[in-house]
């Protein structure tokens, strides 16, 4: 077993366990434009401090979906309902793999509150390339300023 784990090693092909992760473009007509929800991660922690779509973990044995509703409650104090799915984002960070389920979302209730995240802000998603999301963003925010830039 050893030689083989050797074998691996030399070979730099460690299995790497992938977290899937669900986030939510949440939006809101605001003066007949589009807007955004992101929220600041806190400062300790994996991505500390960076902006983000609101969302988390997946965890074992819960939908997508279920997971969004549940980190949006948890996280903002919001009830979304989860709308179409975008495409997903795969991304290797030097700390691990991620799988991003991101989801159009709308709000069914409750004013942001910031329970597990430093602050919010809703944006035009034209400003989003100004905020300092993780790397594996970076698709998303084409593709969500792509869609509402042709949204009336």
């Amino acid at each position: 077993m050893n030689n083989l784990w050797e074998k691996c090693r030399a070979w730099g092909r460690f299995v790497e366990k992938v977290v899937n992760v669900a986030i939510g473009v949440l939006c809101q007509r605001v003066l007949g434009r589009w807007s955004v929800l992101v929220a600041r991660r806190p400062a300790e922690g994996v991505l500390a401090g960076y902006w983000e779509f609101p969302g988390g973990k997946i965890e074992s044995g819960e939908e997508p979906q279920e997971a969004l509703r549940r980190e949006f409650q948890e996280e903002l104090d919001l009830v979304v309902k989860v709308e179409g799915a975008l495409r997903v984002v795969e991304h290797h960070y030097g700390h691990g793999h991620v799988r991003l389920h991101p989801f159009w979302c709308s709000l069914e209730s409750g004013r942001p509150r910031n329970l597990q995240v430093v602050e919010h802000r809703w944006v035009w998603p034209q400003e989003l390339a100004d905020f300092d999301l993780p790397a594996a963003n970076g698709p998303l925010v084409e593709e969500v300023v792509e869609v509402l830039a042709g949204k009336v």
